[in-house]
């Protein structure tokens, strides 16, 4: 994996905020949403590469097995890291047609984050 940039989609403002700190301590630098649509309208501007994204399940305008969906439709081999507060297991069920996938399970830490991250990387 790419030490690209990264499109982070969340919308809770201050959880959004500390995961690109947490990225960037990791050494990344991101690009952010905080809904599909404009998550969606950053992967697909010119020139876009993002080494993987880190996606809210929790939209106000989509339900992100929906963006899963539509991102898939237009970067197949995107890796994704889905962080979200639900059951992982239930979550990794309802996505496991949509590889490469990881989870996260919020609350997440940076240590959390970059396990994950390194678990991406290895796959």
């Amino acid at each position: 994996m790419s030490s690209g940039r990264v499109l982070v989609v969340e919308d809770e403002v201050l959880i959004r905020m500390l995961a690109v700190d947490m990225l960037l301590d990791l050494g990344r630098e991101a690009d952010e949403a905080g809904t599909a649509k404009e998550a969606l309208e950053l992967l697909r501007a010119p020139g876009a590469d993002y080494a993987f994204a880190l996606l809210d399940l929790g939209l106000p305008d989509k339900r992100g097995e929906d963006l899963v969906r539509d991102i898939r439709e237009t970067h197949k081999e995107l890796p994704l890291i889905v962080a979200s507060g639900e059951d992982q297991a239930e979550v990794a069920a309802r996505l496991s047609g949509f590889a490469p996938i990881r989870f996260l399970g919020k609350p997440f830490d940076l240590d959390g984050l970059k396990a994950v991250i390194d678990r991406l990387a290895a796959a």
